[in-house]
């Protein structure tokens, strides 16, 4: 039998192609990362806002995962986003994925801090599924093109060893403010 909250979930997931998306991501991510990263798909910051699309928990960092799934050839001038095509036609796409990607940061952040980590690095990042960065350097955050760069770019910035402790204790850091104990 379905667990209500899990057929509730999976029916907002069906209406939202921007949930769709954001879950296939996390499953992507979910089978190609180590066991020590978490995946957060659809996180809920404790602000009450949108949801953060995917969240990862790796060693000593986190990751805010802004995935786009628009075709084509993207360009990104001064955080305006834009599908390039032939000739100098562009078309905006509404809602710039650095942005959001990079208010998404700020908000773990404040969760980070009142659960007691204020100085955890967070790297917020686009990823296009399907489309191709025609030109996005002038984006404020980094822009990956595919889930597979992805995954490799979470590699390499594994560094230490294994931390399952740690890693946990974020989590924990930002699903409950810290509490404190008087006296």
């Amino acid at each position: 039998m379905t667990h209500p909250l899990q057929w509730a979930r999976s029916t907002m997931s069906r209406a939202d192609p921007r949930a769709r998306l954001a879950e296939r991501v996390a499953l992507a991510l979910r089978e190609q990362l180590p066991d020590d990263h978490l995946v957060l798909a659809r996180h809920s910051a404790r602000d009450g806002g949108e949801r953060i699309a995917v969240v990862v928990i790796g060693r000593h960092r986190l990751f805010v995962i802004e995935p786009r799934d628009d075709e084509g050839d993207l360009v990104c001038y001064q955080d305006h986003w834009y599908r390039h095509f032939e000739g100098a036609m562009a078309q905006t796409i509404a809602d710039p994925p650095s942005l959001r990607a990079k208010a998404n940061a700020q908000r773990l952040r404040r969760d980070l801090g009142t659960g007691g980590f204020i100085n955890v690095p967070i790297e917020p990042i686009v990823v296009l599924t399907r489309g191709r960065p025609h030109d996005v350097r002038s984006s404020c955050v980094e822009v990956i093109a595919g889930v597979e760069a992805l995954v490799r770019h979470l590699h390499r910035q594994a560094e230490g060893p294994a931390d399952p402790v740690h890693v946990q204790a974020l989590a924990a850091a930002l699903d409950h403010p810290i509490n404190l104990a008087t006296a």
